[in-house]
């Protein structure tokens, strides 16, 4: 192995880990595990934030939401069309900001970036060469989207510009027309089913095609990011995927009669009430699928890395941005201010070449703003003043004891500001969760708290606060603390 290894980081967006086999869930993911040879599995990763731009930001920065000022979802720029209003005075990421990527790329390293990005703020200098969802993606794609909106309007989805061809169940249909015509995401529901395209024109294939024959053609060292954007909506998969998993069969997530009446008029929520049991039987068909078919754009760049001669010098992360509901607790989406395991637990592989066998499985309580630092040291980069994650790299080598910093996990969802602007209040409203390896503490600013026992409650069905005020002080005071050094907010 060359002191200066690849790295290639495959991520998706919205994929709750317990959906994985390797995670003792019920989708079967070949090319995902191959990620496991020579690698670690981790056990409580968790996200900063359950949001895309934020969450995205922390990987990227190493520092949390609440420091690095994107509360909000970048869709100015990224998401121009059929976004509503979203301000001008958006901020997301710039060539300022000390990212893994530029601090690589300032070192040699060739940079890349293929797939959903969600974060412009301005074009970024260390990527040369980037494949977007609503840029390149989609102007590859006038065309075929042209021809698809000359379709009755009931046989094809929009989903933020993108029009794709879609064949619905009639008993979606029906009940969507019923009890959600003219509500919020009406669209995104009546057209949930079976995407009648190819798997060639999908954003996926394309992004993963350009990942491929970049870390074939490469100059070395590189940096290599696909990012997927299943299983996130819009909720449509194509054969053979969607056919892949009989609804019928498909068994609801053990908490999905467990309803937090906190979270009771929230999208999530509303959707599984009104829409019923069939209804998230078929959004798990269709989620269940488009993990499939990531499962395969993963096999084919981890093919095409192998023929290039350079697995044996690249480091292979596999992540997600943040969870899903996916059925848990009568919800589906990321639509809720919840704090649940399902949307912030992700996913975590880290593979290393200088590894000779599986390193196995970890349960630190490592969280995505860790990953900027560990890149850094597993490519023997310093890490800038600045940057609030901690290396996990030990981990990946074995160690079994977790330092005092991976004994907690911190994730919170912040109102974004009006502006957008990267700004915030010393004290922003929201919800904010502290976890230790046994407890998970969740304020809001409203003053509701709760306490779920990880051992005995591993579901989190039932709050525990009132009968342990002694822990819901302790974690209330590490929460503060936390926030005061990372942050600067005052309890």
């Amino acid at each position: 192995m060359a002191d200066r290894p690849n790295v290639l980081l495959l991520m998706c967006d919205q994929l709750n880990a317990r959906i994985l086999r390797c995670y003792g869930g019920p989708v079967p993911t070949p090319n995902i595990e191959r990620v496991l040879h020579r690698g670690v599995r981790f056990t409580n990763a968790a996200c900063p934030t359950p949001v895309c731009s934020p969450s995205r930001a922390s990987m990227l920065t190493g520092r949390y939401p609440g420091s690095h000022g994107i509360a909000h979802n970048c869709m100015q720029k990224d998401y121009p069309r059929g976004t509503g209003p979203s301000p001008k005075t958006e901020e997301g990421i710039t060539n300022a900001d000390r990212t893994t990527e530029r601090i690589l790329n300032e070192s040699g390293y060739s940079t890349y970036f293929y797939g959903k990005w969600h974060l412009s703020g301005e074009e970024l200098s260390y990527f040369p060469d980037m494949y977007r969802e609503h840029q390149e993606y989609y102007d590859e794609m006038t065309d075929e989207m042209a021809q698809v909106r000359q379709r009755p309007r009931d046989q094809w989805v929009d989903w933020y510009g993108w029009a794709q061809p879609v064949q619905v169940s009639e008993y979606l249909k029906n009940a969507a027309a019923e009890r959600w015509q003219g509500r919020a995401y009406a669209d995104f529901i009546a057209k949930m089913g079976r995407l009648l395209w190819t798997d060639e024109k999908c954003f996926d294939f394309k992004s993963a095609s350009r990942a491929l024959q970049t870390v074939t053609s490469a100059s070395r060292p590189f940096m290599v990011t696909c990012s997927f954007n299943n299983p996130h909506d819009p909720n449509v998969i194509q054969d053979p995927y969607y056919s892949a998993f009989d609804p019928e069969k498909i068994e609801l997530p053990e908490t999905f009669s467990h309803w937090e009446p906190r979270f009771a008029d929230e999208h999530s929520r509303q959707m599984v009430r009104d829409l019923g049991e069939p209804f998230v039987r078929e959004f798990l068909r269709i989620y269940y699928g488009q993990v499939l078919f990531v499962d395969k754009q993963v096999g084919r760049i981890l093919d095409a890395l192998e023929e290039s001669g350079q697995a044996d010098n690249t480091i292979v992360v596999f992540t997600a941005d943040h969870g899903d509901m996916a059925g848990g607790h009568g919800m589906v989406w990321k639509s809720t201010t919840s704090l649940y395991e399902d949307v912030v637990r992700v996913p975590l592989i880290v593979s290393h070449p200088g590894l000779t066998a599986d390193a196995g499985v970890c349960s630190w309580e490592v969280n995505l703003t860790d990953l900027m630092p560990t890149l850094l040291e597993l490519t023997s980069h310093a890490v800038p003043e600045g940057v609030q994650g901690q290396s996990f790299a030990d981990a990946v080598f074995g160690r079994q004891e977790a330092p005092e910093y991976f004994q907690f996990n911190l994730s919170e969802r912040i109102v974004p500001n009006a502006e957008h602007i990267r700004a915030y209040s010393d004290k922003p409203q929201g919800g904010f969760m502290l976890q230790t390896p046994t407890h998970k503490y969740v304020q809001y600013t409203d003053g509701e708290e709760f306490l779920y026992d990880r051992e005995h409650d591993p579901g989190e069905i039932a709050s525990c606060a009132a009968d342990c005020p002694d822990e819901v002080q302790q974690l209330r005071h590490q929460l503060q603390e936390a926030q005061r050094r990372y942050h600067g907010w005052k309890p």
